[in-house]
């Protein structure tokens, strides 16, 4: 059995866990080209998107599907935003016809959705683990002014989760609400508590650092071959 690990000491975002899977999936030089291939300007979200309103949950799921992306890819990214849009609305006080997405509507983040599900295509795990997921503490500035971390989004998903959350001593977000929504959209579950990834046949192990110094390492992530208890 081919099992997925995350290790989440450090936090997770999504540009960390995009970095990781391509080098994990083999296959980053494909990813990377056919993220830059995709365009999404010209179309309805992108008129919606320079409203200043952001782009709503239903455009963001129509750029997905059309996209060039394999029907596989597109499957991951729109589980993802569906746990991003139900947090977002819940946060809001909005339905999930109403919500609108400001950092996670970019262009940007929809590729990087995307490409997380072509690399979880690629790398074709049996199961996917996560360990504790590790935020900080403080404030952080966005688009809707300065927010305690953890952040609200992030707070509504773990409300929706079954992952172990604990708090470093960090002040600084370490979990981003695109990290977890991802982790969640490719099906992550708690990792077991005797579960060690060093047990099983490492077949490739990859760690991605975010654009914040927090200190800290970085997403560990392996591909395992295991069997018997670790699996």
């Amino acid at each position: 059995m081919k099992i997925l690990y995350f290790d989440c000491s450090c936090g997770i975002s999504g540009d960390m866990a995009l970095k990781a899977l391509m080098e994990i999936s083999g296959r980053e030089k494909e990813i990377l080209g056919k993220m830059e291939e995709t365009d999404f300007s010209g179309g309805e979200g992108e008129k919606e998107h320079h409203h200043g309103h952001g782009r709503s949950y239903s455009i963001v799921k129509k750029l997905i599907e059309s996209s060039g992306f394999s029907s596989e890819a597109k499957k991951y990214a729109k589980e993802i935003y569906a746990h991003i849009a139900e947090a977002e609305a819940r946060v809001h006080g909005e339905s999930l016809d109403t919500v609108h997405f400001h950092e996670v509507g970019r262009d940007e983040a929809v590729k990087n959705a995307l490409g997380i599900g072509m690399a979880m295509e690629a790398a074709a795990p049996d199961r996917v683990y996560a360990s504790d997921i590790y935020d900080g503490t403080g404030t952080v500035l966005c688009s809707h002014g300065e927010i305690p971390v953890p952040v609200p989004a992030v707070m509504a998903l773990r409300e929706k989760s079954r992952l172990v959350f604990k708090e470093a001593d960090v002040n600084m977000e370490m979990v981003t609400p695109s990290g977890l929504a991802g982790l969640m959209g490719i099906g992550a579950e708690p990792a077991p508590e005797d579960f060690e990834p060093e047990k099983g046949k490492i077949l490739k192990k990859t760690e991605a650092k975010g654009s914040r110094d927090t200190g800290l390492g970085g997403l560990k992530v392996y591909l395992i071959e295991s069997e018997g208890r670790q699996a």
